[in-house]
């Protein structure tokens, strides 16, 4: 274990976050996610990791974009355009404190999400959320 990191960040979860680009996706999902639309190489997290501790130990090392007005855009499936689910509150405050910054996210529809999440550089899989919740996190510099 490495000094003053968190112990989600596996050698396989550090070096597919070193591999990525300015500008690449993360897809961050979860439990409820359809494992049949994942294209990309996956890690996983683990059964018992939630949607934001992956998050939050993702984002201590992962600069978002500054440039993209919506740098994190997260899956939508539900009816209410008001209606924006708990986790999806909690990702982007831990995105705005890891930034130091308001990170402003987009919703997405399941079908264009999917398009951009086959185009990202890796998935990232937890297992304990029970709603179907997915996240495309896009790659800043430093």
């Amino acid at each position: 274990m490495l000094k003053n990191l968190s112990p989600l960040l596996s050698g396989a979860l550090l070096s597919a976050l070193d591999a990525m680009n300015d500008g690449d996706t993360l897809t961050l999902v979860g439990s409820g996610y359809p494992e049949q639309e994942i294209t990309t190489p996956i890690v996983h997290l683990g059964e018992d990791v939630t949607t934001e501790a992956a998050a939050e130990a993702i984002l201590s090392v992962l600069p978002l974009d500054s440039f993209d007005p919506s740098p994190i855009v997260f899956l939508d499936l539900g009816d209410e355009p008001y209606d924006v689910p708990d986790v999806a509150f909690a990702v982007n405050g831990i995105a705005s404190d890891a930034e130091l910054r308001r990170v402003p996210m987009t919703r997405l529809e399941l079908a264009p999400f999917v398009e951009l999440a086959r185009r990202s550089a890796v998935t990232v899989r937890v297992g304990s959320d029970a709603p179907p919740c997915a996240f495309l996190l896009r790659r800043g510099s430093l």
